[in-house]
């Protein structure tokens, strides 16, 4: 296990023991759980805006467009 030092002024600091007394959970541990919900996070708008990128690439293509409207028929086919 690793040691991280953190310097932070006195009212994050008197927030942070708050919170531990709340949680009963040591300060080390709500510190390890913001960061690692925090990166998951990015990780999660990273994707999201890979995605609207891709949407609107894809939205300018008649192709694609034909596709969709394709699968829109073969799908109303099935159900009759």
């Amino acid at each position: 296990m690793k040691t991280i030092t953190l310097k932070t002024e006195e009212k994050f600091f008197e927030y942070l023991t708050s919170l531990s007394k709340q949680l009963g959970k040591p300060k080390s541990e709500i510190i390890k759980e913001a960061v690692i919900e925090y990166g998951e996070k990015l990780r999660k708008e990273k994707i999201h805006k890979k995605m609207e990128k891709l949407a609107q690439q894809l939205s300018k293509d008649k192709n694609y467009l034909k596709e969709i409207k394709e699968i829109d028929r073969l799908s109303e086919d099935v159900g009759e």
